[in-house]
């Protein structure tokens, strides 16, 4: 939307070029650990990155890439975030402490609404369903399962070896 490629990288950074020149338009410095994954908000003006330093930061472009938040809840490594395209208030977050962790897009909330817990080994990546019926999060594991949760019941439905 803004003509932008983000990038995180094992260096703690973010960067932000324009698509159009290839041109280094910023270089955000608040992780203090590898930046694991990026989420670009589908409406708002934001940016959510995981990182190794347990934590997840918000960024608002139309700030100049300013931190409008940072999410703390997790106990290790966040491996990915995933904003839920049904409801983009609420993201999801993946972490190495076996947790699924779900969030509101906020500037003033920064903890956990909910934990989903069910892996015996850290969750690597998550994505929610496109079906408007189903209220459901996929997650793969370190446990070797795939598990289909509802984040309404908080319920894990199905688990996948």
């Amino acid at each position: 939307r803004k003509q932008s490629i983000v990038v995180g990288a094992d260096d703690n950074l973010i960067r932000v070029y324009n698509y159009n020149t290839a041109e280094k338009v910023k270089t955000i410095e608040e992780h203090t650990d590898y930046v694991r994954h990026l989420a670009v908000h589908p409406t708002l003006p934001y940016v959510l990155s995981a990182s190794d330093d347990d934590t997840i930061r918000m960024f608002d472009w139309d700030k100049n890439w300013a931190k409008v938040n940072t999410f703390m809840d997790h106990d290790h490594y966040i491996m990915q975030v995933q904003i839920n395209p049904k409801d983009p208030s609420m993201f999801a977050s993946a972490s190495l402490d076996k947790t699924i962790k779900i969030w509101t897009v906020s500037t003033s909330k920064s903890t956990a609404n909910y934990t989903l817990v069910g892996h015996e080994a850290g969750v690597n990546c998550i994505d929610f369903s496109r079906d408007v019926e189903r209220p459901h999060l996929v997650s793969g594991s370190d446990d070797g399962l795939v598990k289909i949760w509802d984040y309404q019941t908080r319920q894990c439905l199905f688990t996948f070896d």
